[in-house]
């Protein structure tokens, strides 16, 4: 069984997670430090139990965003860029409560802006034999 975890990676702890299934989506959205526009980020579950990039948005080019070159267009004054990426196990950033960090997954907002800054959390697909989380959770 596919889980997307939400660990804090200072003391390992697990502060979310999901069932999910192949195709399944979700986004990670902050504001830019620098240029202070909303990026959103689209994610979607592979068959390989995978997180696949699909797109970035943006309003405004600022440093560590997509290059406006390649594949990136525009509609409606919102760049929309294709990242070249397949496939990732996981990724990871730094919390910065200025930046109002969250992860939206069925209908779940997990707002980041309470966590101190600078800690690290990653985001990640774990699999777990379907006997594991039964035990778990049956008791």
């Amino acid at each position: 069984m596919d889980t997307l975890e939400v660990r804090n990676e200072k003391d390992g702890r697990v502060i979310f997670s999901r069932k999910v299934s192949p195709g399944e989506g979700f986004e990670f959205s902050y504001i830019h430090s620098v240029d202070k526009t909303p990026v959103t980020g689209h994610f979607l579950i592979s068959s390989k139990g995978m997180i696949k990039p699909v797109e970035t948005q943006f309003l405004s080019y600022g440093p560590g965003l997509p290059s406006t070159e390649g594949k990136v267009i525009v509609e409606k004054g919102v760049m929309k860029a294709r990242p070249e990426i397949e496939e990732m196990k996981r990724f990871s950033f730094f919390v910065s409560p200025f930046t109002n960090q969250c992860l939206i997954i069925k209908g779940e907002r997990l707002d980041f802006s309470s966590m101190k800054e600078g800690e690290r959390v990653t985001i990640g697909v774990k699999q777990y034999p379907i006997g594991r989380i039964l035990f778990k959770h049956g008791r």
